[in-house]
């Protein structure tokens, strides 16, 4: 599905040389030979804008381009970098293509053991791919998480950052971020449950005033203190849901994790929903979240107001206008694994109880309410039979 439009342009912070086995596993980083992935595809529709270049090698690496159509018609593509060393996403940008034909290059990315050469194809005006299944990935350079949503490369000023859990020795990942640094405040955090990385010896730390050590600082808000008004500094990836250490804990104070809230939701409502998934968390295998703040839905011409934080009072904050919960429960592993998935949409202003039927949609809902699409890397029969409908007394214990 398309995204929101009110994202542009992705940059790229993170590597995503990443092996998906169960949610609370390790993974391997160490690839076994290079391979390079175009994550839209090798050939797009004349609407795509960007992709990613990912590429998995322990080698330094370089890109070179030839371009082969139309004739004379040249220099419509550009990358953020062309060269680097090890396991890497590059942004590949050319635009809409407005012409009556296709346009296609090869795109070689060399490395010291071999080059590896991709035909890439931009389709005519109006033309579209031949749909077909989804393609074989290579886990080592194509995200496979099964939180992480898909989100293309049409984005402007958002970074993309991973989070490693600390008290696993960085081997196990905490939570993923997409992150607006127009409007200094993260679009979704994404992230598993499972009563190994929620409990521990970790305390909540209220380590203010911190960076995302991944993000530029000054595309960050320094947070001592809160927002201006009656709104917290409202954590995504909630505190209490990373306690394994308080180094774990700590990453959840970084402002990239933060929204402007109303205390008349964060501490109330939004909290009870919070400890809700924690329990569905620690009751199953894995849960699968997402967690999102939402300006304008798809369609929507909602008003997005703003405020300033108390420390950093320059830089003006985006007020989300609802909040929502994707989630996917896993149950059992292998090809024993069973899946439930649900959505809660909470619109930002005071509320007090519990999450109930009312405040649940289907995964598909959230999709049209939002343009994301959640939870991609299910195979796609589970996937529409997941997202389509909710039970929410199976598994849930509603």
């Amino acid at each position: 599905m398309t995204t929101n439009n009110i994202f542009h342009k992705l940059t790229l912070v993170a590597v995503l040389a990443l092996m998906f086995g169960t949610a609370c596993t390790t993974f391997s980083s160490n690839p076994q030979e290079d391979a390079v992935v175009l994550n839209v595809g090798e050939t797009v529709a004349h609407t795509v804008k960007q992709q990613f270049v990912s590429i998995a090698t322990d080698s330094a690496w370089t890109i070179e381009v030839d371009y082969l159509s139309p004739e004379g018609v040249e220099g419509w593509c550009s990358f953020n970098r062309t060269s680097g060393v090890g396991h890497d996403s590059v942004i590949m940008s050319f635009g809409q293509n407005t012409l009556e034909e296709s346009r296609s290059l090869t795109l070689r990315v060399k490395f010291p053991r071999k080059d590896i050469e991709i035909l890439f194809t931009q389709l005519a005006k109006g033309e579209q791919p031949t749909p077909g299944p989804k393609p074989e990935v290579d886990n080592r350079v194509v995200p496979t998480w099964l939180e992480l949503p898909t989100f293309t490369a049409d984005y402007e000023e958002m970074y993309f950052s991973k989070h490693m859990l600390p008290s696993k020795n960085n081997k196990e990942r905490s939570f993923s971020v997409l992150y607006d640094s127009k409007n200094y405040t993260p679009i979704w955090i994404a992230y598993p449950l499972c009563k190994g990385n929620i409990d521990g010896k970790g305390e909540r730390v209220d380590d203010w005033g911190i960076f995302d050590p991944s993000i530029p600082q000054e595309k960050q808000l320094y947070m001592k203190n809160s927002y201006n008004g009656s709104y917290d500094r409202g954590h995504m990836l909630p505190s209490a849901s990373r306690l394994g250490s308080n180094e774990d804990n700590r990453q959840t104070f970084y402002p990239t994790n933060m929204t402007p809230q109303l205390s008349g939701l964060n501490q109330k409502k939004w909290a009870n929903i919070e400890t809700q998934v924690r329990n569905w968390g620690k009751g199953c295998d894995t849960l699968y979240v997402v967690t999102g703040a939402v300006f304008k839905t798809v369609g929507g011409n909602e008003t997005v107001n703003y405020t300033y934080c108390k420390s950093d009072s320059d830089k003006r904050v985006a007020i989300p206008n609802y909040y929502y919960k994707a989630l996917l429960q896993r149950r059992g592993t292998g090809d024993n694994s069973t899946y439930q998935a649900l959505a809660i949409w909470v619109p930002h202003k005071a509320a007090t109880g519990n999450a109930t039927l009312d405040d649940m949609i289907t995964i598909d809902q959230l999709e049209e309410r939002t343009g994301i699409d959640f939870f991609p890397n299910l195979d796609d029969s589970t996937e529409q039979k997941v997202e389509s409908a909710i039970d929410p007394n199976n598994y849930w214990g509603m």
